[in-house]
Parts: structure tokens; C-alpha cells; sequence
């Protein structure tokens, strides 16, 4: 087996250094790479069993073998890029104004690094982890949050009026990433099945997320329960939950967004954004993905005047 795996390595690697991957993240190469493998078996299979790679494997193990080598190359970065973003792209600070005992910054931090490692060993939670690390370690959040609070219209107003978040802009910030990095556990503590590690899950229900908050509340004990709560909701369609927090809207929407961004594309003169053109289509499609569709006009607007 052992010449068989550095044969899949060979191969794996030629398709991860790919010109037209460069400026994505592990865990986007990995699925796309994944959807490239299936979605070209036909082609794929009668090289790959030929004498020169695995004669003897049926393509179903073939596949598996491949996509394993995946996971592995993209492990050997996605963790420290997990301990990097919350090193340096978050400040906690927003724990201390919450009420969760006596716990340091540092503990917060350390056991949601724990919990998102633990996340991203399962294939479940694993690709749900995709678009929040990106909007995380992109930056994305920052950028909106800093222009929503300047202009205090309809989402400062969720946050600050109907949600109540006496933090300020910084650490409310922090707190959406909080939800998003999160977020995944509704998949980690779903029932495993190959089904749903494939399908991108899009609603729970309502018991089901208090079922979900409880397991949670024992893994990550020490994170307040305000941002528990909003990676939890984060998957409640708005439509049928309008009271859901400000900070879980939020969540839900730069996850989707951020699940194929590419922080470093550039755009031609004269074309729409990228981000423009999201919220466009976002808005179009709100009910299907259950989108609060005043976030998303306002967000989109955010994007046009700055041309993101």
C-alpha cells in the first residue's frame, strides 16, 4: 500500500499546485479538488487504473485513497492557520463583557482552538469550515462591520438596539467571527452519514438547534453563551425565525459568502465587484437560503460604494 499512497501523492499534488487554485485556502483547494475528482471520473478512472497507477483497485477505493491524500495535505497548513487567525485576527476582548464567571481571554482562545481542530477531523463539520475561515483570515468582517456602524442605518440598529450589544464595533466584529468559526458544530454534532458530509446544509430546525446549543454549552464551556447561541442560529431560515440575533444573520451570510472567495482576484475595468455581484444574486435568492433581505441591500450597497 505504501507505493500506492506515494503514487496518490504524486498525483495530488499535481492537481493542488494547479496555477488556477493559487490565492485559495486548504480547505478550498481540498473541495474543489474533491468536486473535480468526482465530477471527472469517467475520464479520470481509466487512467488511474491503468498499470502506471492502481491496476489493482476498484475506483470507488481509488477515490477514497485520493481524497484522503487531500485531507492530509491540507491538515499539514489548516492547522496552524486555525491557531494563526485566532492569534491574530481576533481579540476576544468582547468575553469580558459577557457574563460566562471568571475566565482569561487566553483560555477562550485556547479552548476554541481546541474545538475547531476537533471540528475539522470530521468530515461533517469539516467543509462547513470552509467559508468561515476564509472570512475570518480574509478580513471581510472588519470591512463590513467598520462601514455599517459609520453609516447607522438598518444593521447597526439590529445590533445595537434590538440585539443590545454594548461592545463596541472591534469587538462586535470578533464576536460575528466568533459565530462563524462556530457555526460548523451544528454539522459536528448532526448524525454522520457520507450523505451529509457531501451536502452543503442549509436550514435546522428549531428544536433541533436547542439540541445542538446544549451539546455545545459542554464543549465550548467557557465562550459566553450570547455567541453560542448566534452560531447556532446561524442556520435558522430568517424568514420562519425573525427574531433571530443581529450577529447570527450576519454570520450566516459572510460564511456563504466567503465559501469560494478569492480574497485576491482582480477585477476588470468596467466589471461589476465581486462582492457586488454576490449580494445581487443573494438577494434574488434570500427565501431559498433564508436570508434576512434588508441585511443583504444594505450589505450590497456597502459593497457598491466602496467597490468591493
Amino acid at each position: 500500500m505504501g507505493n500506492e499512497q506515494e503514487k496518490a501523492a504524486a498525483f495530488v499534488v499535481r492537481l493542488w499546485e494547479n496555477p488556477s487554485l493559487l490565492g485559495l485556502s486548504p480547505l478550498q483547494k481540498e473541495e474543489q479538488l474533491c468536486q473535480f475528482l468526482e465530477a471527472n471520473s469517467s475520464v479520470l478512472e481509466p487512467t488511474l487504473r491503468s498499470p502506471e497507477f492502481f491496476p489493482k483497485l476498484p475506483w470507488s477505493k481509488i477515490l477514497s485513497l485520493l481524497e484522503k491524500t487531500l485531507t492530509e495535505i491540507s491538515d499539514k497548513t489548516l492547522q496552524s492557520i486555525i491557531s494563526e487567525i485566532l492569534g491574530k485576527s481576533m481579540k476576544f476582548t468582547f468575553v469580558e463583557h459577557m457574563p460566562r464567571g471568571r475566565v482569561s481571554v487566553e483560555s477562550v482562545k485556547s479552548q476554541l482552538d481546541d474545538f475547531l481542530k476537533r471540528m475539522s477531523k470530521k468530515a461533517n463539520s469539516r467543509r462547513e469550515m470552509t467559508g468561515p475561515l476564509m472570512a475570518v483570515e480574509s478580513g471581510l468582517i472588519d470591512r463590513y462591520v467598520e462601514k455599517i456602524f459609520s453609516r447607522q442605518k438598518y444593521v447597526s440598529f439590529e445590533l445595537r438596539k434590538v440585539q443590545r450589544l454594548k461592545i463596541n464595533a472591534n469587538e462586535i466584529a470578533d464576536m460575528v467571527k466568533a459565530a462563524m468559526l462556530i457555526r460548523p458544530s451544528v454539522r459536528y454534532f448532526s448524525p454522520e452519514s457520507s450523505l451529509a458530509s457531501r451536502e452543503h446544509l442549509l436550514f435546522i430546525s428549531p428544536s433541533f438547534a436547542s439540541k445542538v446549543l446544549e451539546e455545545l454549552t459542554a464543549s465550548v464551556n467557557l465562550m459566553p453563551e450570547p455567541v453560542l447561541r448566534s452560531a447556532v442560529n446561524s442556520m435558522l431560515p430568517f424568514q420562519d425565525n425573525p427574531h433571530t440575533e443581529g450577529t447570527a444573520r450576519l454570520a450566516a451570510l459572510f460564511s456563504h459568502r466567503s465559501r469560494y472567495l478569492k480574497p485576491e482576484i482582480t477585477v476588470d475595468r468596467g466589471s461589476e465587484s465581486s462582492d457586488k455581484s454576490w449580494f445581487s444574486v443573494a438577494r434574488k435568492n434570500y427565501k431559498i437560503y433564508g436570508f434576512d433581505l434588508d441585511m443583504l441591500v444594505e450589505l450590497q450597497s456597502i459593497a457598491a460604494e466602496n467597490g468591493w
